[in-house]
């Protein structure tokens, strides 16, 4: 088994196809073919159901992509080591950390390390879980609670839940929120069938009230890019409503609302890039910056 066999089983398990893989890698379709058989002959397992020129991955090959995707990441960093290069930081949030959180903490970073380089994935909470379990990224933004073995997570903040309005709307000079504030009120909520978003509409049933919902949407920036259209006000967690709102909306905290605990996961593993735990702090002081405490974080740990 060599490492090509290794990068024509990821490729086919991430696009689905012999054909995309060999675009993906730079090769013919039937070396592809040829390298995926001599994997199967290695592990001793097919590995894919053919019918009607289609794969399908049985269970075995999903449980190997995880090793196999450690494994080429190992190889990667030793190889860029070994050069001399930079080692490569991959990190996966969801798009709102990305631009508002991750985006000035890489600034900070790459001022003191000006060759670092980065790859960003916009993942969901629950797919970044997996990524950085797989190895496919080195650091992830998670939202608790969050319950995986391979997993190390750090704490970074916990937060309320805000109202985010125009300056201009009737609520915006509350000091909080409440859900009889709300009823009738245009809203725009986010992500159906999550957690949050139960807990939101069991508030509202326990205090009968019945806001109007004119948009549902899976972001907060999209919420607050509606809520400046002046369609209505939306709900979210603290963190990324003061990141998104700007100067021209307003953010009032929720009375009674949800808390929402952040953290940044890693791989367990003895030895990390340096690099990572200097990007991880400086996310934790753009967290703090957004959220105008005056009372520190406590600090990342440094294993």
């Amino acid at each position: 088994m060599e490492l090509r066999h290794l990068r024509a089983f990821r490729a086919v398990m991430q696009t689905g196809s012999t054909v995309d893989a060999a675009q993906a890698l730079g090769i013919s379709q039937p070396s592809v073919s040829r390298l995926l058989a001599e994997f199967e002959d290695a592990t001793g397992e097919t590995l894919f159901i053919r019918a009607n020129g289609k794969l399908s991955a049985r269970e075995t090959a999903v449980s190997l992509l995880a090793g196999v995707e450690r494994a080429l990441a190992e190889v990667e960093n030793l190889r860029a080591r070994s050069e001399g290069s930079v080692v490569t930081l991959r990190f996966a949030a969801p798009a709102g950390v990305v631009t508002r959180i991750f985006a000035p903490a890489l600034r900070r970073l790459q001022g003191d390390h000006p060759g670092v380089k980065v790859v960003a994935e916009i993942m969901s909470y629950y797919d970044i879980m997996g990524a950085v379990a797989s190895g496919r990224v080195d650091l992830g933004f998670v939202k608790a609670p969050v319950a995986h073995p391979a997993l190390d997570l750090t704490d970074l903040v916990e937060v309320g839940t805000d109202v985010v309005m125009p300056q201009t709307h009737p609520l915006a000079g509350r000091a909080s929120i409440t859900p009889q504030d709300l009823d009738r009120e245009r809203l725009i909520l986010l992500g159906r069938n999550r957690p949050f978003r139960v807990q939101l509409e069991q508030i509202f049933e326990s205090a009968r009230v019945r806001p109007e919902i004119m948009i549902e949407t899976q972001a907060v920036s999209a919420a607050c890019s509606f809520v400046r259209e002046g369609l209505g006000i939306t709900i979210a967690n603290a963190l990324l409503a003061r990141a998104e709102a700007g100067e021209d909306l307003i953010c009032v905290p929720f009375a009674k609302s949800p808390r929402h605990r952040f953290q940044l996961a890693r791989l367990q593993r003895p030895a990390r890039p340096k690099t990572m735990q200097i990007f991880a702090n400086h996310v934790r002081d753009v967290v703090q910056e957004l959220l105008g405490s005056d009372q520190p974080l406590d600090a990342l740990d440094h294993r």
